[in-house]
């Protein structure tokens, strides 16, 4: 079921990265401008948060994780072949809202299926299905400016339409419901527990948010920074390095437990963001690659922390909602740091327009853990140093789980 689950996850991934490269061509040719764009984008997250809230809801009425994914799948294929049969920018923008809700329920679904076992075993499956939709939604992209390029307008014009990207994303998807009915195993789900009345978990969440902000403010804002062979560059090392820290946080979690690893990693993430407001980082090569590779390091172990964390529970509803709420979160966290990024170009100089907004919403991510989990404080090498001080020179207890 891992294999089948992982490879049906990545197809679907996929599906949604090859749209990406075309989304401004599709309300472009139903004649509507930038603002309408954003509309466009915003809907996908806003339909992403629509799923998490009923995820659990879904799943339950499913009765398995590989009903309601097979569903979701098929719903998608449906929605994504309308929109690209449907020149009409309403119609569109209505379609990518349940587009958003699909795919988010289809994605969480198959995580929440996969990452069963023991707490070892589910901290590692997260973290590998994670990498599976990074590289799923990377293959997209590529997918999708491959379908974009010149040449291919030239062999295939009938492949340079926006239309064909929405075609190959139905493709994909068919793909990833053909390997669900195949490869993953119908496990219906356990009788209903008592419901806890504690809070919602807000910790992944808020990790994923601030990790995907980030990302969302580099790829807008990077372009107007530099010239494109060094913007691809910081961009690829960051990927690359978020993509080779996703394994060694995995590690780090489980040594330190994912609240220390969560507190540190904000904390790095926060003082490298921070270096490009005192240093021209993007001036020459080195100090470009070097503080890319710094910050995708940090990005990639503050989205192994969140996927740990979202993954602790052993009930396959709660891991479902948990799932939900860092896809949901890291959706609207990129969408709100390409808007912004978008305005503060215009308005800040050079990589302010990354640090300032970067290092604000890393911190408030911290202090939205510190609130809600108050013994996170103490895992800080800087907080935690001086709450040890008041406490007779006594080192904290390191905490092995982030409380919810």
């Amino acid at each position: 079921m891992k294999i089948g689950a992982t490879g049906a996850l990545a197809l679907a991934a996929a599906s949604t990265g090859v749209v990406v490269p075309v989304l401004r061509l599709l309300v472009e040719e139903t004649g509507h401008g930038s603002i309408a764009a954003g509309v466009f984008v915003a809907a996908h997250v806003i339909g992403g948060v629509a799923g998490a809230a009923c995820g659990q809801r879904a799943l339950r009425i499913a009765g398995s994780a590989r009903k309601l994914a097979a569903v979701a799948l098929a719903a998608s294929i449906v929605v994504t072949l309308a929109m690209a049969a449907i020149a009409s920018l309403e119609a569109r923008i209505a379609l990518r809202l349940l587009d958003g809700s699909c795919h988010l329920l289809a994605l969480t679904a198959l995580v929440a299926a996969a990452t069963s076992g023991d707490a070892a075993s589910r901290a590692r499956r997260a973290v590998g299905m994670g990498l599976a939709i990074v590289l799923g939604v990377a293959s997209g992209l590529g997918l999708g400016a491959a379908l974009g390029l010149p040449a291919t307008a030239r062999l295939l014009p009938a492949l340079a339409r926006p239309e064909a990207a929405l075609i190959a994303a139905a493709i994909l998807s068919a793909a990833a419901l053909l390997a669900v009915l195949a490869q993953v195993a119908n496990e219906p789900l356990p009788a209903a527990a008592p419901r806890a009345h504690g809070r919602r978990p807000l910790a992944p969440g808020l990790l994923a948010f601030g990790e995907r902000f980030i990302f969302g403010t580099l790829t807008v804002a990077m372009p107007y920074l530099a010239r494109p062979s060094r913007v691809g560059m910081v961009l690829g090392v960051f990927m690359t390095s978020s993509v080779l820290a996703l394994p060694l946080a995995r590690r780090y979690a489980l040594l330190w437990g994912p609240r220390r690893l969560a507190v540190r990693s904000t904390l790095a993430f926060a003082v490298t963001l921070g270096s490009a407001a005192v240093v021209d980082v993007l001036a020459s090569i080195g100090p470009a690659l070097i503080w890319a590779v710094a910050c995708g390091a940090s990005a990639g172990a503050l989205y192994a922390t969140a996927l740990v964390l979202a993954a602790r529970s052993a009930a396959l509803e709660e891991r479902m909602r948990d799932m939900g709420t860092v896809h949901a979160a890291g959706s609207a966290g990129h969408a709100t740091g390409a808007l912004l990024a978008g305005v503060l170009v215009a308005v800040l100089p050079g990589m302010l327009v990354v640090a300032v907004p970067g290092v604000a919403i890393i911190v408030a991510a911290t202090l939205g853990v510190w609130i809600t989990v108050p013994a996170a404080a103490r895992d800080c090498p800087i907080i935690g140093g001086i709450a040890a001080i008041g406490a007779d020179g006594k080192p904290p207890e390191p905490a092995t789980e982030l409380g919810r």
